[in-house]
């Protein structure tokens, strides 16, 4: 890819984030952690100059315990030409992904050994899961509404 100028790097970083911006807002839900019943505070935007968007999730049991939390920064590779999810959860851990867009939503790119994540996207709705390796179904599950 041929070097371009500042202003023109950034104008096709956040257009290639364009597929994201169902996303954006706050939204509450309810799924099944890891065998769990939980409900969930997601709140994604627009951060820095609009070339990054930020997700935060917070799962909470039915005791009101926090049992999950994350945040995901995804961003446009104007270089690479791909989306990429760069997610920070408990104990220190990070994983950076590719992600792939769908038709109704979008797939992290994790791999044969990794979890696979897909969001799908309905009319007034979001909801993803994770299936991880070697499990029979989704260890987690969890569907959003706009508050």
């Amino acid at each position: 890819m041929a070097e371009m100028d500042w202003d023109t790097q950034g104008k096709q970083a956040m257009a290639g984030l364009e597929p994201l911006h169902f996303l954006l807002g706050r939204w509450a839900g309810v799924g099944v952690c890891h065998g769990d019943s939980v409900r969930g505070e997601l709140e994604v935007a627009g951060i820095l100059d609009g070339s990054w968007i930020q997700a935060r999730e917070v799962l909470v049991n039915d005791d009101g315990a926090e049992v999950h939390a994350d945040v995901t920064f995804y961003r446009f590779d104007v270089e690479g030409e791909s989306l990429q999810a760069l997610q920070l959860f408990e104990h220190g851990h990070m994983m950076v992904q590719p992600v792939e867009i769908m038709e109704n939503g979008f797939r992290w790119i994790t791999g044969p050994g990794g979890p696979q994540l897909v969001f799908c996207r309905d009319e007034d709705s979001i909801s993803y899961s994770v299936n991880l390796p070697g499990e029979a179904s989704a260890s987690v599950e969890m569907t959003y509404k706009r508050t």
